[in-house]
Protein backbone atom coordinates (compact mmCIF):
# COMPACT_ATOMS: atom_id res chain seq x y z
CA UNK A 1 0.00 0.00 0.00
CA UNK A 2 2.99 2.27 0.47
CA UNK A 3 3.97 1.73 -3.18
CA UNK A 4 0.73 1.83 -5.18
CA UNK A 5 1.02 0.91 -8.85
CA UNK A 6 4.69 -0.02 -8.43
CA UNK A 7 5.62 -3.61 -9.21
CA UNK A 8 7.58 -5.08 -6.32
CA UNK A 9 9.76 -8.13 -6.75
CA UNK A 10 8.95 -11.25 -4.82
CA UNK A 11 12.25 -10.85 -2.97
CA UNK A 12 11.35 -7.28 -1.88
CA UNK A 13 7.96 -8.38 -0.59
CA UNK A 14 9.33 -11.41 1.21
CA UNK A 15 12.16 -9.44 2.81
CA UNK A 16 9.73 -6.76 4.04
CA UNK A 17 7.24 -9.25 5.51
CA UNK A 18 9.50 -11.98 6.91
CA UNK A 19 12.86 -10.10 7.17
CA UNK A 20 14.74 -12.79 5.20
CA UNK A 21 17.03 -12.30 2.21
CA UNK A 22 16.23 -15.67 0.63
CA UNK A 23 12.58 -16.09 -0.12
CA UNK A 24 10.36 -19.13 -0.38
CA UNK A 25 8.18 -18.75 -3.47
CA UNK A 26 5.52 -21.10 -2.12
CA UNK A 27 5.11 -19.19 1.18
CA UNK A 28 4.74 -15.93 -0.72
CA UNK A 29 2.22 -17.41 -3.18
CA UNK A 30 0.05 -18.69 -0.33
CA UNK A 31 0.29 -15.32 1.46
CA UNK A 32 -0.73 -13.40 -1.69
CA UNK A 33 -3.61 -15.81 -2.33
CA UNK A 34 -4.97 -15.32 1.19
CA UNK A 35 -4.53 -11.57 1.00
CA UNK A 36 -6.48 -11.48 -2.28
CA UNK A 37 -9.34 -13.41 -0.65
CA UNK A 38 -9.48 -10.92 2.22
CA UNK A 39 -9.51 -7.96 -0.17
CA UNK A 40 -12.18 -9.57 -2.36
CA UNK A 41 -14.40 -10.46 0.58
CA UNK A 42 -14.31 -6.92 1.95
CA UNK A 43 -17.55 -5.36 0.89
CA UNK A 44 -16.88 -2.41 -1.35
CA UNK A 45 -13.15 -3.07 -1.55
CA UNK A 46 -11.54 -1.29 -4.46
CA UNK A 47 -8.03 -2.64 -3.93
CA UNK A 48 -6.47 -5.25 -6.15
CA UNK A 49 -3.28 -7.27 -6.26
CA UNK A 50 -1.93 -7.97 -9.71
CA UNK A 51 0.68 -10.49 -10.75
CA UNK A 52 3.40 -8.88 -12.83
CA UNK A 53 4.83 -11.78 -14.76
CA UNK A 54 8.57 -12.18 -14.36
CA UNK A 55 8.71 -9.48 -11.67
CA UNK A 56 6.38 -9.98 -8.70
CA UNK A 57 3.20 -8.18 -7.70
CA UNK A 58 1.59 -4.76 -8.00
CA UNK A 59 -1.02 -3.26 -5.68
CA UNK A 60 -3.53 -0.84 -7.09
CA UNK A 61 -6.79 0.86 -6.27
CA UNK A 62 -7.78 0.69 -9.95
CA UNK A 63 -9.06 -2.38 -11.72
CA UNK A 64 -6.88 -2.45 -14.84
Amino acid sequence: MQNPDRALTKREIYKHIWQHENYDDNNLSVFISRLRKVLESSSGSQYYLYTVRGVGYRFSGDRR
